[in-house]
């Protein structure tokens, strides 16, 4: 139980931390918003180049990036997205709901982790790890293209009007 109960209370410690913090708006630096999604695809691609997955881990790749990408909308639109017209720039907020939802998802990671165990045969391992980094990365890059999307209509509307 000692396994379990140190990453959990670490992740409630941070989920706790984070919703008590205030959530202060910051100018949304949409040219560096595409810099998270590469870095991460740098990752996938080095990890995977060491150990190609096969046609299941494809499969589960694809199916993680597509759980990944419909996560990655959601939590987007939970962000706070406001223009700002003495700046005449766009203002983002993170939502508890966002940062909510990204806790959950690293304590499901972690909770199938512990479900499949160590003993797990390697290519189950790399098979869930596949899915992983295809819902992750979907996840991130859909999330900030969510965003970037919005901003460009937020200053498009304050353009015009």
């Amino acid at each position: 139980m000692t396994n379990v109960a140190g990453p959990l209370l670490t992740l409630a410690l941070v989920l706790g931390w984070r919703l008590r913090r205030k959530h202060s708006e910051r100018p949304l630096r949409s040219r560096f918003l595409w810099l998270a999604p590469l870095l991460y695809l740098a990752v996938i691609a080095f990890v995977l180049s060491r150990h190609p997955p096969g046609k299941g881990g494809l499969g589960l790749l694809g199916a993680g990036l597509l759980i990944g990408a419909a996560a990655g909308w959601w939590r987007g639109r939970l962000f706070i997205l406001r223009f700002d017209e003495a700046s005449g720039e766009v203002l983002v907020r993170r939502s508890r709901w966002a940062v909510t939802m990204l806790v959950s998802l690293v304590a499901l990671r972690f909770l199938a982790n512990l479900w499949i165990g160590p003993g797990a045969p390697e290519s189950v391992t790399l098979n869930l790890t596949d899915f992983a980094f295809g819902a992750i990365f979907g996840l991130i890059a859909v999330t900030r293209l969510e965003i970037a999307l919005r901003a460009r209509a937020l200053l498009a509307a304050a353009r015009r009007g």
